[in-house]
Parts: C-alpha cells; sequence; structure tokens
C-alpha cells in the first residue's frame, strides 16, 4: 500500500468537511477528536483541522504536517469505507504521540482492522 495521500484519499471540499461536522459518530481522546462516517467507497477519505487556539500558521500548519504523518503510518492498519477527519485539539505533540493517540482512536471507534 502506498505511503502518500492521493486526491481519492482527502476530504477537499469545505461541504465535505462541514458535512463530517454535521452529522458523523465522535471519539474524544488524547487531545484530539475523531469525527468519522461511512462513505459507502473501497477506500477511506481524510482531513485534518486544527482547533482554535493553536496560535499563528507556522504552528497550525505543522500540526497539521505531524497529524498527516501519523495517519499515513496507520492508514494500513484502518477498516475500509469511511471518511475520517482528525480534529486537532492539544498543540505541541510529538509524531509518536500523535500516532499513539490516533490509534488509540481508532480502536475506540472500531475502525482498525488488524492489531499494530
Amino acid at each position: 500500500m502506498r505511503k502518500s495521500l492521493t486526491r481519492k484519499e482527502r476530504l477537499r471540499t469545505r461541504s465535505e468537511i462541514k458535512g463530517l461536522f454535521a452529522d458523523a459518530r465522535r471519539v474524544e481522546g488524547g487531545g484530539l477528536k475523531l469525527l468519522y462516517r461511512e462513505n459507502g467507497a473501497a477506500g477511506n477519505r481524510f482531513a485534518v483541522v486544527v482547533g482554535r487556539g493553536c496560535g499563528g500558521a507556522v504552528r497550525r500548519n505543522r500540526e497539521k504536517r505531524v497529524t498527516r504523518e501519523a495517519y499515513r503510518s496507520l492508514k494500513e492498519i484502518v477498516a475500509p469505507g469511511y471518511d475520517l477527519l482528525f480534529l486537532v485539539l492539544r498543540f505541541g505533540e510529538s509524531f509518536a504521540e500523535r500516532r499513539a493517540a490516533m490509534g488509540r482512536l481508532l480502536g475506540r471507534a472500531g475502525l482498525r482492522n488488524r492489531a499494530d
């Protein structure tokens, strides 16, 4: 499986992201909130949103980069057919901390298809 995020694997439009906020199931913990819903497709689509209070653009972009990289390392274990949005609420975590928190949330949501 490719480690990069292709266009088909990303939630790109404002309406897609707003739709997740409106009617997705939610799991929260570890400074993150996971919003997810079935998408009826063979693969997953993914987005990152950084919560208010993070700081300037440089800091927000760093949080998004770390979260995207953590998702890339976990995407092979996620059950297919979901739209996923991670809302970052705690800032300044390392890659390892973010990856662990995301793995726990995916497990609590029942979206892991095999052990990591």
